[in-house]
């Protein structure tokens, strides 16, 4: 496949003027990457954000894995069927951890390299005996989504790349485990310019499924909302089948349920500061989600079953000081209608959404 490598780099590229030396703070402009392998007993997120400007802002890094117990060596291994570890950094940016030209992030812990289609990820945190490496190659016609829509006081942009082809490997405590071509990986950016606590959220995810006749298929959504989620912006689906771009379902053609829990639950929560601030703070959380689409031109319907769910918590200089991302992943089943033909399809799915 041929991957349009301007439309490539206008997403990879970094937004953050560093040129301007009246660069305001609330300035975020950050690298997103999910892997998993094919069975889904192994998901991974690495999240690395720039906040503020060099010399007076931070590095920020997040990094979860959920994996099937069963995966896990005895000393490790917990009473539940998706064990979570995960840690989240915050390091003070020095103006020589960041290049543009081609793009590298890069501090003790994390080395992050864009270079056309091809990137390198390293993460390490040996207090937490977590780390992952591995290289990518760009497999997706990627888009660039948005350069400057309002959110809350300022604006985001977003652009994705939603097929990457990695090699690499994974540890956990002791166990090693290897990442090969098998493994579907997405990678986003996000941009722009907003403070925490403001009056904003989102719902997020994507799915990757394979379908009866081995087709795959990936599916991204994004649903801007205020804090509570009772007022919500403009929902769009992209539809990719085998790394190419399909379609876009987008309005009123989605209908988006989740389904939550009866009860409150106490979720895994980073960074470890403020999961023990907040160790008392439960949460009812989603079960399941359903996703309709229809247009003329083709259908959708999803199913999902939440496994797997971490809290992220983000200080903020608003009223109520805190910020609460959600980190969700399961199993999901697809229905595509599209151009006479009917896929049905099974995979996993990894979201999010703000509270």
């Amino acid at each position: 496949m041929t991957i349009d490598e301007q439309l490539l780099a206008c997403v990879e590229a970094l937004r953050i003027p560093l040129d301007d030396p009246t660069l305001p703070i609330d300035w975020k402009d950050w690298y997103h990457f999910l892997l998993w392998d094919q069975e889904g007993k192994i998901r991974v997120l690495v999240n690395m954000t720039l906040v503020g400007r060099p010399d007076d802002g931070e590095i920020q890094i997040t990094f979860l894995v959920n994996i099937a117990s069963e995966l896990l060596a005895p000393e490790y291994r917990m009473d539940i069927p998706m064990a979570t570890f995960g840690t989240a950094l915050s390091l003070p940016w020095q103006p020589d951890m960041v290049c543009q030209n081609p793009l590298r992030i890069f501090t003790n812990e994390l080395n992050l390299e864009i270079n056309g289609k091809h990137s390198t990820l390293e993460f390490r945190d040996e207090r937490m005996q977590l780390s992952i490496r591995f290289q990518g190659e760009v497999q997706a016609a990627p888009i660039l989504v948005t350069e400057d829509s309002p959110f809350g006081s300022g604006f985001i942009g977003w652009g994705l790349v939603p097929g990457l082809q990695v090699m690499g490997d994974l540890s956990i405590g002791r166990q090693n485990f290897s990442i090969d071509q098998n493994w579907f990986s997405y990678h986003d950016r996000n941009f722009g310019r907003f403070r925490w606590g403001e009056d904003i959220g989102w719902e997020w995810f994507v799915a990757f499924a394979t379908s009866n006749d081995g087709r795959k298929i990936t599916l991204v959504l994004d649903q801007r909302t205020n804090k509570d989620h009772s007022v919500k912006g403009l929902p769009y689906i992209f539809v990719y089948i085998d790394n190419q771009f399909i379609k876009a379902f987008v309005g009123s053609s989605l209908y988006i349920h989740w389904d939550w829990s009866p009860a409150a639950v106490t979720p895994v929560r980073l960074p470890g500061i403020m999961a023990s601030l907040f160790s008392d703070r439960s949460i009812r959380v989603p079960q399941a989600l359903q996703v309709e689409a229809a247009d003329e031109q083709g259908r959708l319907l999803l199913n999902v079953r939440f496994e797997a769910i971490a809290e992220l918590i983000v200080p903020d200089n608003q009223d109520r000081q805190y910020t609460f991302i959600e980190e969700v992943s399961g199993t999901v089943e697809v229905s595509l209608f599209l151009q006479g033909q009917t896929l049905q399809a099974k995979g996993l799915l990894y979201g999010e959404y703000v509270l």
